[in-house]
């Protein structure tokens, strides 16, 4: 299987011959693709009893503004750069 790269190169090699009309087609199927790979996102997160628990525990937390509870970017980044 080609890696995901070269099907980017290979796509942006078809859309450069296709009319306006054709173009704006292919946009909007790729906006179509990626919602629907963030709703699939969604539906597995929420399929997941536990982490469906913790989503619905710092939704609760963050409105309640216990921002202690949370990691801030910067400590983010520093963990995962440590």
């Amino acid at each position: 299987m080609a890696k995901a790269g070269s099907y980017r190169s290979k796509l942006r090699e078809e859309v450069k011959s296709l009319s306006e009309d054709r173009v704006k087609a292919v946009a909007d199927f790729a906006a179509y693709l990626r919602e629907r790979e963030e709703w699939e996102a969604t539906a597995e997160i929420l399929g997941n009893e536990e982490l469906a628990q913790q989503v619905k525990r710092s939704r609760k937390a963050w409105a309640e503004e216990r921002k202690e509870e949370f990691v801030s970017l910067e400590e983010m980044k520093a963990k995962l750069n440590a």
